[in-house]
């Protein structure tokens, strides 16, 4: 392992107990960062942090200072959004990583969808994100940068038949993405 320079590093992870964001988490702990988890399902969550917290202890084999937390929260929800970035920076005194990840993969034709999952998925995972970013880009700016990550799949970009909602919002995650970056990348 070479040091990637993430040592003590700030990182909030959306949907972090499961999947790519829980193997996400696992990796920024095993270099030594900082690592705030959020999902939904508080015992879930909470699992999730303590497991990360053991394998990575067994797999570096010595008694490092690993530090995952857990906060539970509703990413759909301004209010839950501004709790976990006032949580996460309470604890550690910044942030340095966005990962927007929440969300899973909804696969549906158009015409069996109503107005209201559409909504749903907007709202887990575009609003989610332009929120974190919003609330992260000040702390960020003071640390003198930082990162944000917006999750995708190919779909955002290649849809194939049958593929939404998740292929609209994910091509909004990309976009997303393309204007962060225009205009905070000078900073």
């Amino acid at each position: 392992m070479f040091d990637l320079g993430l040592k003590n590093k700030v990182v909030l992870i959306t949907g972090g107990s499961d999947g790519l964001g829980r193997a996400t988490a696992k990796r920024f702990a095993l270099e030594g960062a900082k690592v705030v988890i959020c999902a939904r399902r508080a015992d879930h969550l909470l699992q999730a942090a303590d497991d990360i917290i053991k394998e990575v202890s067994e797999y570096l084999g010595q008694d490092p200072k690993i530090e995952v937390v857990g906060y539970p929260a509703d990413v759909t929800d301004a209010e839950d959004c501004s709790k976990l970035v006032t949580n996460a920076t309470s604890k550690f005194g910044g942030i340095d990583f966005l990962i927007n990840n929440a969300g899973a993969s909804a696969a549906e034709s158009l015409e069996k969808l109503d107005e209201a999952e559409w909504l749903a998925d907007f709202h887990l995972k575009v609003m989610s994100a332009v929120r974190l970013s919003k609330l992260v880009i000040p702390f960020m700016r003071k640390r003198g940068g930082g990162c944000i990550i917006n999750a995708s799949i190919g779909g955002g970009k290649a849809p194939a038949a049958g593929s939404l909602p998740t292929s609209v919002m994910r091509s909004a995650g990309l976009n997303l993405t393309k204007s962060l970056a225009n205009e905070f990348a000078s900073e």
